[in-house]
């Protein structure tokens, strides 16, 4: 597969793991971007700010009861559904 193209400035910089992080990298590189570890990186960095942002939401949300949460989650899970019955 070729390589992936990126716009923009990029840098490059060296990262030490261990080998078999690094296995684990280059593995999920190819599942998910065509074996471009710099893109799998950048993606990681993404979600990092996404949980940072996340933690920073939560920590200033006032708490709610155990009924509200339950009534949301609930809601969350969507009307169930019932099964049908396959004629014999």
């Amino acid at each position: 597969m070729a390589r992936l193209k990126r716009s923009g400035k990029m840098e490059t910089f060296s990262v030490s793991v261990s080998p078999e992080t690094r296995a684990r990298l280059r593995e999920a590189a190819k599942r998910a971007y065509g074996g471009n570890v710099s893109a799998l990186i950048e993606a990681i960095a993404m979600e990092a700010e996404r949980h940072e942002a996340i933690d920073w939401l939560l920590d200033r949300v006032p708490p709610i009861d155990d009924a509200t949460f339950e009534a949301f989650m609930k809601e969350m899970a969507g009307p169930k559904r019932k099964r049908s019955r396959r004629a014999a």
